[in-house]
């Protein structure tokens, strides 16, 4: 570092240097003849006057003079420089910014080396100003300093650090994708894993992540996610972590939740172990902890910790990003728990209204049976003619009439108690009296269940306090239950004193009570779902009744139960009265002695019983006589009769019995096994039934193909709408509403059986018809309706879609395949128009091939619209036949007819072009009889080993593909192998006057590889890249060795590639373009013969273009060696010459043709003829030449660039004078169509190239008339 010395100013400097601040101060204070400016007088007066132009400036500027570079710059620039001012004044840029020299080093050496100004935006740079390198953008400029010469003395930059804009549009990308992001969540777990996601696409601003949230009890915070590291530094983190007893290796999530502010973490390495480098390539050494506490929020929901950028400064806008970020996270986890306590407010709400619903439902059910089987025996009394009821239809409008009575008792009771209006009254009770006549009243129906009662209750030491009526309930209802939900063994009532309580127990060996529903076993209108009972009927009452009329004696309801094992439930109430609202107790006993609200309930046992009542033999009580004609029966069938209610199902069975065999079960898994063991005509089933209710019957019917068309009617006590659209939907055929008429009932019926039959017979001319489809040799299948849903497909018609599930599904659903293929439009237009549709090889792809690849296939195929009896298009037959075999073939032999032909007039011109001068030279030099001509020699040499290439790239493609080649490995250095292919194309470059910027590597580049391969590779890519850049294009060779692989890319600035062109680049025979401008020449082997060769040396090569004019770049892979250099290569001899006498022809020709020394060598064969020449290379020169050089004869190249040959020779037609214009075709295309063509085109001859010249002098004498 170079030390200012003492101030020591020429007097003659002062007026260049004065002023310019501290800067200046230190520039005028420098001695400059110690650095390779010198004395800044013996400066010249450009430097002293841009150095004056630089102190003077406010904006940050920098300016490196002379080929060192060495720098001046002003106060504002000082910044920038951060600890290597003021060392870095007078010294050279490359020193001062060497970690950044790479970039900027070359951008500023163009300018200074006479290139124009260049400037960047934005630019990332990694400077070491303070001490550390740090991520840094700038906008700057570099601009030429003329010197005194009128050249460039030096260069000007004019910068502006925008690193805090850049990073803060950054990191404000990322809070606003967090919040948008983040919005949706719906648990602070799914909040946090967002967040994460989010956090972990800026891993430039944070390294890693690490997000924790609070328990309910604020104390332990628990590992919610990471992001940006790996499974081994996770596997050695807690998972969770006390805030009361934090250790010295914890985070400190205490302090960051008393402060409120961030807590830096500085020894993340004793923390994190082997964390990863990221995008930096360096671990982070610093961490900040955020408690997630949003604005105004005292107590935190979780914690951040974000790992900090090793290129960043933690300064106070970097604590904002971190504390933006954690305010964000915070809001997204407060969101998503206010969204969890909303929905689980909902979900208790909905759950209330699902059992209120519920309620209602089994209420309408339980008051709509009864009220059935009161009307309907009514109904039928009042019509026959003794308008009496009797005999078994009176017993069951008793029955159910006593059993409505008692549901609405119920209700009112449940009421009563729940409004506080019940007028209870406790006497002194002989309870072991009370229970055991109360539990021995369902005896009969217990023993007739095939059930055990067992009661024990021994006398008690003294009476009991009870409300009779309510210990009746009690009773009654636990041993109802227990009756219902019992199928084999032992029901016990067991009452006993212990310990000051009475305690009754009601024990059964029924089906148990799963343990999840037992919390909620009391509440009302709860049901245990599924469960498998004698009868679904009940209000879902009973038990919520027992536990309020047992908390009204001030005593306690338990349970105990266990799956498949049985049910305890316990009724423990004190002894005395004390217990008891004083003004609710009385002394009087009950004058009862039998209880007198047992009846109903037994009667309701009785009629879960499956036997059920049996009607008498003399039963009178028949329904009214209905003539089965008027209800349009025909015959009797079977009808399936499902209903829990006994009353109901001797009703119903009676009704139907005398018209149709009917067979009763009392639920619905009977129901099933009945229907599946011998499928009934129909099924007349009760919604709501014990084991299996009519919903679960009706899925289970539709899933058997045996049962799946049998219809079903639902009896339901649930009317409206909405039920009734519920139960058609599930599958129903009709829905009848309790209560229901005789008529009514046996009308459905009637029609239902009606439409089984008709079904049944169409559905037997369906399966001959299918049986018929299924032998035939083609596909077959019929699509019905709009939606094209398949209703058959034969085997045939499955192997064409690979065997998949179709029937049955819309064919949009079925083959998802067929979209955009425009199948399901003709079958739309089919279904629309009616009109059949035949299509022929149409190609359909399907993604069912292997790894769910494509699959092409062709079809011919037939759509046949069939009507039904309106005449409306219902259905559509398709007949497929598969063709692919017959398309592929066809298409392939056309593809290889035009590839055969394409190549052929490809190969014709290309090898007849570079003879046509080399003939036409070889001629003219006979004529001339000269034997030194150095030019013509030239170009002979120059055509020979064009058309030596071309023929040996045949041969090599040959060997390629034979794989007939050997290579000949040595230790080779690419920089060799380059220079060589450099020399063999260097012509071409020169010719086409390219700038060729190499840029390899001294050391490093060695391979194990055949050197005259390689180069072969090489010259291959510049020489395609040379002739597709035009004329004073830029070509550039760089190379560079990435790991065990040596990389180089061959770019240009030429034509480019297009996008569809570059999966074929490297085929045989591909050009980008194969039209009638064939300037570029080339037979399109050359790309696939440098990849085959490339391969064979265990290599890689790619194309790249960004699209039409915009260049290209060809990138070369090959495994790395250390460098030996290769053997040079041969190179071609020119041959010897003939002399030859010229002959004399006068006339005036015009000669266009694109290839330079072929239209040379003509012009000058010509006049040797005595013809006087006009040449032009292109179209368009051709034109304007013809319109001032007035040609009787025109000799055009068909494959002339920019404008073919056959557009110039429309265009000389048009601007010819009244002498005709003879137009003669030159070209390397030799076809009778090409022939034909040009003479279609108004050529008068054609010529192939090679010209011979005996036919030229023939030729033109014809067409002169000489």
């Amino acid at each position: 570092m170079i030390q200012p010395p003492p101030p020591v100013i020429p007097p003659s400097e002062e007026r260049h240097f004065a002023g310019g601040g501290e800067m200046g101060e230190l520039v005028r204070s420098l001695d400059w003849s110690r650095t390779p400016l010198g004395p800044s007088r013996d400066w010249p007066v450009s430097l002293k006057t841009m150095v004056g132009v630089v102190l003077h400036n406010r904006f940050p500027m920098l300016m490196w003079w002379g080929p060192e570079m060495i720098q001046v710059y002003n106060d504002a620039y000082r910044p920038v420089l951060g600890r290597k001012h003021p060392g870095s004044l007078g010294a050279p840029g490359e020193t001062i910014w060497s970690e950044i020299w790479d970039v900027v080093g070359p951008m500023a050496r163009g300018v200074l080396n006479g290139g124009p100004a260049t400037w960047s935006e934005n630019l990332a740079l990694f400077l070491n100003s303070r001490g550390f390198v740090e991520e840094t953008f700038h906008t700057f400029s570099y601009s030429p300093i003329p010197d005194e010469q009128g050249g460039v003395g030096g260069v000007l930059v004019t910068v502006r650090e925008t690193t805090q804009e850049v990073q803060f549009d950054r990191q404000l990308r990322m809070l606003r994708d967090l919040a948008a992001r983040s919005a949706d969540a719906k648990s602070p777990e799914q909040a946090c894993r967002t967040s994460l996601d989010v956090l972990a696409g800026n891993d430039l601003d944070l390294p890693f992540s690490l997000l924790y949230l609070l328990d309910a009890n604020g104390d332990t915070a628990r590992l919610a996610g990471s992001s940006r590291l790996p499974d081994t530094v996770l596997a050695a983190l807690p998972t969770q972590q006390s805030l009361s007893s934090e250790s010295g290796t914890d985070w400190p999530f205490a302090e960051a939740a008393r402060t409120g502010d961030s807590v830096i973490v500085k020894d993340l390495g004793q923390r994190l172990h082997a964390l990863p480098g990221g995008r930096w390539n360096t671990p982070p050494s610093l961490a900040v902890v955020r408690a997630l506490t949003q604005p105004g929020q005292s107590r935190p929901s979780g914690f951040l910790v974000g790992g900090v950028s090793p290129r960043r400064l933690l300064d106070a806008s970097y604590h904002a990003f971190f504390q933006a970020t954690a305010e964000q996270v915070a809001a997204s986890v407060a969101n998503a728990r206010a969204y969890q306590a909303e929905r689980q407010r909902a979900e208790e709400l909905a759950a209330l209204d699902r059992a209120k619903t519920a309620f209602f439902s089994n209420i309408s059910h339980e008051l709509r049976t009864p009220l059935t089987l009161l009307l309907g025996p009514t109904e039928d009394a009042l019509a026959s003619p003794e308008r009496t009821l009797q005999g078994d239809s009176l017993e069951t409008v008793h029955r159910n009439a006593v059993r409505l009575r008692k549901l609405v008792n119920t209700l009112l009771d449940f009421a009563r108690i729940e409004a506080g209006r019940v007028r209870a009254a406790y006497e002194p009770t002989d309870l072991a009296a009370l229970t055991a006549g109360l539990a021995s009243a369902f005896r009969s129906a217990i023993e007739r269940a095939g059930l055990v009662l067992d009661v024990d209750c021994p006398p008690l030491p003294e009476p009991a306090w009870v409300d009779h009526e309510m210990w009746e309930k009690i009773v009654l209802n636990l041993v109802s239950n227990a009756l219902k939900f019992t199928f084999t063994g032992t029901i016990t009532v067991a009452q006993a004193l212990k310990d000051g309580y009475i305690e009754l127990r009601v024990t059964d060996t029924g089906t148990g009570i799963p343990a999840h529903e037992l919390p909620r076993l009391f509440e009302r209108f709860h049901r245990v779902h599924g469960a498998r009972a004698r009868s679904h009927e009940g209000s879902g009452i009973g038990l919520a009744l027992v536990h309020e009329l047992v908390r009204l004696h001030g005593g306690t309801l338990t349970v105990q139960s266990e799956l498949e094992r049985g049910t305890t439930f316990t009724v423990c109430i004190p002894t005395g009265f004390a217990h008891l609202p004083p003004e609710h107790v009385t002394s009087a006993k009950s004058q009862r002695s039998l209880p007198a609200g047992a009846d109903p309930y037994v009667r309701d046992a009785l009629g879960w019983l499956t036997d059920g009542p049996s009607p008498p033999a003399n039963d009178d009580g028949t329904p009214p006589t209905i003539d089965p004609a008027s209800l349009g029966m025909e015959e009797r069938g079977r009808v399936l009769l499902a209903d829990d209610n006994a009353d109901m199902r001797e009703y119903v069975g009676r009704l139907l019995g005398a018209h149709w065999t009917v067979e009763a079960v009392a639920d619905g898994e009977a129901a099933l096994q009945a229907a599946l063991a011998r499928p009934p005509d129909l099924i007349l089933s009760d919604v709501m039934m014990p084991r299996l209710d009519g919903f679960g019957l009706l899925q289970a019917l539709r899933a058997d193909e045996r049962t799946r068309t049998v219809p079903v009617i639902l009896l339901s006590a649930r009317a409206g709408e909405e039920a009734q659209e519920e139960g058609l939907n599930a599958g129903a055929d009709d829905y009848l509403v309790k209560p229901f008429s005789t008529r009514d009932l046996l009308a459905r019926v009637t029609a239902q059986l009606t439409r089984s039959r008709l079904r049944k017979l169409e559905a037997a001319h369906g399966e001959r018809l299918a049986r018929i489809f299924q032998h035939t040799p083609v596909g077959i299948a019929i699509l019905r309706g709009p939606e094209h849903v398949f209703e058959f497909a034969n085997q045939n018609y499955l192997k064409l879609v690979a065997n998949r599930d179709v029937t049955g599904k819309a064919i949009r659903d079925a083959l998802p395949d067929l979209a955009r293929q425009g199948i399901y439009e003709l079958l739309d237009g089919v279904l629309t128009t009616g009109e059949p549709y035949i299509g022929r090889s149409l190609r359909v792809v399907f993604n069912d091939g292997p790894n769910q690849s494509a699959r092409e296939v062709f079809f011919d195929f037939v759509y046949q619209p069939m009507s039904d009896a309106k005449g409306q298009v219902e259905s559509i037959i398709v007949v497929a036949f598969d063709v692919t075999e017959l398309a592929t073939a066809r298409r392939e032999a056309e593809a290889a007819n035009r590839a055969k032909d394409e190549f052929l007039a490809m190969l014709g011109h290309e090898l007849r072009n570079p003879l046509a001068p080399i003939l036409t030279a070889l001629q003219l030099m006979r004529l001339r009889g000269e034997t030194a001509a150095e030019r013509e020699r030239t170009l002979i040499e120059r055509q020979v080993t064009h058309l030596v290439r071309m023929v040996d790239d045949l041969l090599d493609v040959s060997r390629v593909t034979r794989g007939k080649v050997t290579l000949k490995r040595e230790r080779v250095t690419l920089t060799d192998v380059v220079a060589k292919a450099i020399e063999q194309i260097s012509p071409l470059i020169d010719q086409r006057q390219h700038t060729l910027e190499v840029d390899l590597p001294d050391r490093g580049m060695d391979l194990n590889g055949d050197p005259t391969r390689l180069a072969q590779v090489f010259a291959n890519l510049l020489t395609n890249a040379a002739k597709y850049t035009e004329p004073g294009g830029f070509l550039a060779v760089t190379g560079t060795r990435e790991g065990r692989e040596l990389v180089l890319s061959v770019r240009d600035t030429g034509v480019g590639i297009a996008p569809e062109m570059l999966p074929r680049v490297f085929d045989l025979f591909v050009q980008e373009h194969q039209a009638l401008d064939r300037s570029q020449g080339g037979l399109g082997l050359g790309l696939a013969i440098a990849r085959s060769l490339v391969t064979l040396h265990e290599g890689a090569i790619s194309a790249h273009s960004a699209g039409r004019g915009r260049g290209s770049t060809f990138t070369v892979r090959l495994p790395a060696l250390e460098a030996e250099a290769p053997a040079a290569l041969p190179t071609p001899q020119p041959g010897a010459l003939v002399p030859q006498e010229p002959t004399s022809v006068s006339a005036r020709v015009l000669i266009v043709d694109d290839n330079r020394d072929a239209a040379d060598v003509l012009s000058e064969s010509l006049e040797f003829l005595g013809c006087t020449t006009r040449v032009s290379y292109d179209g368009p020169s051709g034109l304007e030449a013809a319109k001032e050089f007035r040609p009787e004869i025109a000799l055009l190249d068909i494959g002339l660039p920019v404008m073919d040959g056959y557009e110039l020779a429309r265009l000389l037609r048009q601007q010819e004078e009244p002498r005709p214009l003879k137009l003669v075709a030159v070209t390397g295309y030799g076809q009778e169509s090409d022939r034909q063509r040009s003479k279609a085109a108004g050529f008068d001859a054609h010529l192939v190239k090679p010209l011979h010249f005996e036919t030229l002098e023939a030729l033109l004498k014809d067409l002169t008339g000489a």
